[in-house]
């Protein structure tokens, strides 16, 4: 079976094994002006050359005869003593020795007995020479320089203790046969003269201050010394290996043996130095020279001018190639620039700074004024930046890790305040006082802990008069005329049952199901989220909060929310801002529905996004409204008690008039007036029935309802309803009935009396007659009607059409439909919005032209004291290198709006100027803002005019800002005589104050931040490196040198960078990317900065900021091939992670120790992240033994076991034990985890003891 291929990675097996190259390795020793000099001696090199030479030099005395040589006029000058040991070399010393050493411990030289010898006995040599020749030089200074107390004072406390016992080791190896006196052959010398066996020197003899008993006597001193045990040779007995290397490797490795040899190294290197300035001590301070000498002394300082002199021809030769025959130059100084903020006097409503404009900046080291001019023009104007709000949308990524973790998924968060540290106005706790632009999210190795914002609003009101509701059980029914979500097919019902079947065996009708399917899946999906909506209502005292008790997709795919108020909650009231808030513009009772935005909950924004509304029908349904305006023919009843509602003596034509603004100012689909009777009605005759009319234009109309019994407690109204509506808002108090009513009234009337004429006429008639009739009197009195409550019923809907793009009909409105933002509202509507479509919530979105792009995130700048058309320009300062340097920056990235009667509508290309390239670095943005724009909105605080900054994606790729202030203005240190070391001096902050030549519309200038960009003129040796790479890369890139310089010089912030040509290599957000290493015409470079800019994100991962690799593709994009793709990226820094059991000496305190030991490691690993660490390298490689030898001399450290090494890459934590890391790409750098990463397992005394079975190495 054939093994998949992945096509985004390859390797390439012969590829070159390199680590780039540095800062450090750009300048050649050759390009030096010292390099090579003419004559390389100095004044102590002449004084030992004239002594050897004087050797050769006859002597011839006052008769002309051949008399020795000139050798005793130049041996015996202290002067000279010091010149020979000052310039002896200490590296070929310890090379010398170390060679000996070196032949010893190898063992391919176990059967080469007489080298082993030979070797040995070099050692004891070589340090008896060096202790004959500091003896000497000791003895032949004068008392009157220092280095003679020195010497002695080394010798006695250090030196002879050591000696006595170097011959010791001598005598005991002469004894063992393994040492010889025996002297190298051709051996450097030694404070100038060859070594000598070791034997010589000890008979020679040394001054007493080497005898280091009661002895006076040298060679009775030496006889003294009894041979060393044995035990410093070893023991060779049942040793395999040669018994001659056993007992010289042996003693070549002993501390006692190598503690001697080191001694006398140290003391030699401090006499070397310490003879230096002897040397000089005895040029100038010394005056006891011998004529001759001194003479000869002088010469050779005064020849020090000549040989200097000639020794300048390299660096003469170099300038004459360089600047005359290739006329370059080193580059002149570059000016700082400062940043700069105007503020007008009150009287001026504009100011023109024009180009070159000056301003005062102090003076520099010569007393001279300097001065900084301004680059470009300004109108400045009285415009202020007086709001920075944030709105953030979460995306995938899990919060902490509770259980609501996960369910953060398209949260919306908002901070009024962005420029804080909750979003609320909390003081900045950051070092720098920065801040996030578009989010403030807590990190804490690298997990995200929370996100320190407060919460978004969102959602959306309705204003209606329909919803002015007194009493009784109230429903609210909203039903939304959608688009967005997917609409049903018609057969949908009828297949989905009968059909599932079918589909999913014959696989037909795919369309068909898979429309099914997602419709059922977004019913179930917003089906039963009641409790995600929060419901506010007004009423006189606030909000009366409710939640709804549906929110349902309809079979006829509308939009249904229906909320209920029972007969417990208060009456609904028009809305008033100061009681209720968000200044609407409305006096009508306001419906404000909310997307609940909760942790524990799922948040419901993304699924709603997208939905479009055409139309929302609200209808509401009341019953038992018993605030009613009652009147009968005698005037107001009071319904709150028992009443006649015919008056006493009901007749033919007797009428009860009901009125209410609420029921009467609506289009009623239904309404029933209801009642209970204290007693049934019952006339003395017929009972009559009740008419009901309605006033209409003032006058009575008939209903054309039939005629309803007067015994009836329900009089529905079911005809001409709209007879006595008058659909327009009224507000005011219920008025009576009276003859200028002109609607909003019912009247119940009765078509004929209750008899009591007739019945009192049929009594008297009964008892006149004599006698009485035998039928009886007649039946019973009649019972009028008295009613004990009276209420109304009804229904009411009101279509509010919000596609109508009609602006009469708008400007008619009588509800209004308004989004609910974070920051304020807005009415939507088909007719105010250029005709664009309405969403059901608000939207935070734009529209570039790629297409429509939902934000990510949204900054928003809130600007007062602008007149548009004016021009704006802000300054935005940044905290260098915070952007995430791993983002890829899409391009463009900021989208730049203003808003416009509450629309965003975005700035056209050429009215913007960012010089900040996308918030990466600080600069100057230039809006152009048309007269369009207004700063009469309600979606954001009204009065300022806004800005908008959106991000679709990667809102982290932004740095972190400061700073934004308006009227900025850039200017340039502009040289007036000044020093020349003023052009890169830094200045601080505030030192610009004042223009050059005041002027009264100018109020005030500050200087917000210190100055940045001066450089100081190219030194020589910046210069010598520049061309000499100039001439060999000639501005192009061809090798991976050329690349690898040109970066580096035009960079300094830089530190290392490393091209790999063939090389694809483009990481990606989710860790796979590509990576390939035969990738014809693709080049890639990894940059490291220096170790200055590693605090600014993560010491322990030294990323190239943003900003910087951008403009280093730039900058070798335009220097690069037309046929090679170019890749600049940072390097993949990989983990090492460390486990292991650590046994800490006794007293030493465990928690603290294991900290200790756990920053030590991390130190170890990760050496650049600390001071005078290091840097870091590409590849490199991590040794377990080298490591557990670092812990291993820790001084708390008793021993260490069960050491494993992880390796983990792109977060995936390693689970193999290694014994060796190396880093995985090319590309890859080596760093240490978090320090508390490591797990160290202190072992306790109590459980040290390990199983004899089996050690746990094994396993």
């Amino acid at each position: 079976m054939s093994k998949s291929i992945d096509c985004n990675k390859n390797s390439d097996p012969l590829k070159l094994i390199r680590d780039g190259a540095n800062q450090e390795q750009r300048l050649s020793p050759a390009l030096a002006p010292s390099y090579v000099p003419v004559n390389e001696h100095d004044v102590a090199n002449e004084m030992v050359f004239a002594r050897a030479l004087s050797e050769f030099v006859n002597y011839f005395d006052s008769s002309n005869t051949a008399n020795g040589t000139w050798a005793p006029f130049f041996s015996n000058d202290p002067s000279l003593r010091l010149a020979v040991t000052s310039i002896q070399n200490i590296e070929d010393y310890k090379i010398q020795i170390k060679s000996y050493f070196d032949f010893l411990n190898n063992l391919d030289n176990e059967t080469k007995e007489p080298e082993l010898i030979n070797n040995l006995s070099y050692i004891f040599s070589c340090l008896g020479a060096l202790a004959k020749q500091l003896d000497g030089l000791k003895e032949g200074l004068p008392t009157e320089i220092a280095l003679k107390a020195t010497l002695k004072n080394l010798i006695q406390t250090q030196l002879a203790p050591a000696f006595q016992r170097l011959i010791s080791y001598q005598k005991a190896g002469i004894v063992l046969g393994v040492v010889k006196d025996v002297a190298p052959a051709g051996s450097m010398p030694i404070l100038g003269f060859l070594p000598d066996t070791f034997d010589k020197v000890l008979t020679s003899g040394f001054s007493k201050d080497w005898i280091t008993s009661n002895v006076t006597d040298w060679n009775v001193y030496v006889a003294s010394i009894t041979a060393a045990e044995s035990s410093v040779y070893g023991d060779p007995t049942g040793n395999p290996l040669n018994p001659i290397f056993v007992r010289t490797n042996h003693i070549a490795t002993h501390n006692l043996f190598t503690s001697v040899s080191d001694q006398f190294l140290k003391v030699f290197a401090r006499v070397i130095g310490e003879a230096k300035l002897a040397l000089e001590f005895t040029f100038i301070n010394w005056d006891k020279h011998n004529p001759h000498y001194a003479l000869f002394l002088s010469f050779l300082r005064l020849m020090e001018y000549a040989r200097n002199e000639a020794n300048t021809i390299t660096g003469r030769h170099l300038d004459f190639y360089y600047r005359e025959v290739l006329q370059l130059k080193e580059k002149p100084a570059l000016p700082a620039k400062a940043h700069l903020i105007v503020e007008l006097a009150k009287q001026a409503a504009l100011h023109q700074i024009k180009t070159g404009e000056l301003f005062k900046a102090g003076k520099d080291d010569k007393g001279i004024e300097a001065f900084f001019a301004n680059n470009r023009d300004l109108i400045a104007n009285q415009a202020k930046v007086t709001s920075l709000k944030t709105l953030y949308r979460h995306g995938n990524e899990a919060v902490g890790s509770d259980a609501n973790a996960k369910k953060q998924s398209g949260r919306l968060y908002a901070s009024p305040i962005a420029n804080s540290s909750d979003g609320l106005g909390a003081k900045l706790t950051s070092a720098d006082l920065s801040w996030q632009p578009f989010y403030n999210k807590i990190y804490k190795e690298g997990i995200l802990k929370s996100i320190n914002m407060p919460k978004a609003e969102v959602g959306f009101a309705i204003a209606s008069h329909y919803l002015l509701m007194a009493e009784g059980t109230r429903t609210i029914t909203l039903e939304f005329s959608i688009s967005g979500f997917p609409q049903r097919n018609k057969k949908a019902s009828e297949i989905f049952k009968t059909e599932t079947k079918k589909i999913t065996e014959t696989k037909k009708d795919l369309n068909i199901a898979l429309e099914i399917a997602i419709f059922e899946a977004q019913r179930i999906r917003i089906n039963n989220i009641e409790n995600n909506l929060e419901c506010l209502i007004t009423t006189k005292k606030g909000w009366l909060e409710k939640t709804p008790g549906t929110f349902t997709l309809l079979e006829n795919g509308n939009l249904q929310i229906k909320l209920e108020l029972s007969g417990a909650d208060p009456a609904v009231r028009p809305y008033l801002a100061k009681v209720h808030g968000y200044s609407f513009a409305t006096d009508l009772p306001v419906l404000l529905v909310k997307l609940k935005n909760e942790d524990t909950e799922s948040y419901i924004y993304d699924i709603f996004q997208m939905v479009e509304t055409q139309s929302i029908d609200l209808t509401v349904e009341v019953n038992a409204l018993k605030t009613l305006v009652v009147s009968n023919d005698f005037g107001p009843v009071d319904t709150s008690k028992p009443f006649q509602p015919f008056g006493a003596n009901p007749v033919l034509g007797s009428s009860l008039v009901i009125g209410s603004k609420e029921i009467f100012q609506k289009v009623l689909t239904s309404a029933t007036i209801n009642t209970s009777w204290q007693a049934t009605p019952d006339a003395y005759g017929n009972n009559p029935n009740v008419e009901i009319d309605y006033l209409h234009s003032g006058l009575w109309a008939s209903s054309e309802i039939s005629h309803t019994a007067i015994s009836s407690t329900s009089f529905g109204l079911t005809k001409n309803l709209d007879l006595p509506v008058v659909a327009v808002p009224d507000l005011t108090v219920d008025e009576a009935y009276t003859t200028n009513s002109r609607h909003g009234f019912v009247r119940l009337k009765l078509d004929n009396g209750f008899g009591q004429k007739d019945y009192l006429t049929a009594l008297l008639v009964y008892l006149a007659t004599k006698p009485l009739p035998a039928a009886g009197p007649p039946k019973g009195p009649p019972v009028g009607p008295f009613m004990n409550d009276l209420s109304i019923n009804y229904t009411a809907t009101q279509t509010i059409d919000l596609s109508s793009s009609n602006v009469k009909l708008f400007d008619s409105r009588q509800a209004q439909f308004l989004h609910i933002s974070p920051f304020g509202f807005a009415e939507q509507h088909s007719a105010i919005s250029n005709y664009r479509k309405v969403y059901f919530l608000p939207q935070f979105d734009f529209t570039p032209e790629s297409g429509k792009h939902e934000s990510e995130a949204e900054f928003y700048i809130g600007v007062s004291g602008l007149l548009p058309p004016q021009n704006l320009s802000l300054l935005f300062q940044v905290a260098d290198g915070t952007a995430n340097p791993l983002a890829i920056k899409p391009i463009p990235h900021l989208h730049w709006s203003y808003l416009k009667n509450n629309e965003w509508i975005a700035f056209e290309t050429k009215d913007i100027d960012d010089q900040t390239d996308g918030l990466l670095k600080s600069g100057i943005v230039t809006l152009a803002f048309p007269a369009a724009a207004t700063n009469s909105n309600n979606f954001l605080p009204y009065g300022e005019h806004w800005i908008r900054i959106a991000v679709w994606e990667k809102s982290d790729a932004v740095c972190n800002l400061i700073l934004v202030a308006a009227q900025a203005l850039q200017a340039t240190f502009v040289d007036k005589g000044n020093d020349p070391a003023f052009a890169s001096k830094v200045l601080p902050a505030e030192t610009i104050s004042k223009l050059s030549i005041p002027v009264s519309e100018v109020k005030k200038i500050t200087q917000p931040f210190e100055s940045f960009g001066g450089r100081g003129a190219e030194e020589s040796a910046a210069f010598y490196t520049r061309v000499s790479e100039r001439l060999r890369h000639k501005n192009r890139t061809v090798s991976l040198w050329d690349y690898e310089r040109l970066v580096l010089e035009a960079f300094p912030e830089i530190f290392r960078v490393k091209c790999l040509n063939h090389t694809q290599y483009e990481p990606s957000d989710s860790g796979a990317g590509i990576y390939k290493e035969l990738a014809p015409g693709h080049v890639t470079i990894v940059t490291v900065p220096n170790k200055q800019f590693h605090n600014l994100r993560d010491p322990l991962r030294p990323f190239t900021s943003l900003g910087m690799l951008t403009d280093v593709a730039e900058f070798i994009g335009s220097r690069v091939s037309c046929f090679v793709k170019l890749h600049v990226n940072n390097p993949q820094f990989e983990e090492v992670r460390v486990n292991m059991s650590v046994r800490f000496y006794d007293g030493f305190d465990e928690t603290f120790y294991t900290n200790t030991l756990q920053e030590s490691i991390l130190r170890f690993l990760s050496p650049w992240a600390f001071p005078e660490g290091g840097n870091p390298t590409f590849g490199g490689k991590v040794y377990k033994s080298v490591l557990i030898d670092f812990v291993e001399e820790q001084l708390y450290v008793d021993y260490v076991t069960d050491v494993q090494l992880f390796h983990d890459i792109k977060g995936t934590k390693g689970t193999i034990n290694q014994n060796e890391i190396e880093g995985s790409l090319a590309v890859s750098i080596l760093v240490s985890v978090p320090a508390k990463h490591h797990l160290i397992t202190v072992i306790n005394p109590s459980e040290e003891k390990i199983s004899s079975d089996k050690c746990s190495c094994e396993s």
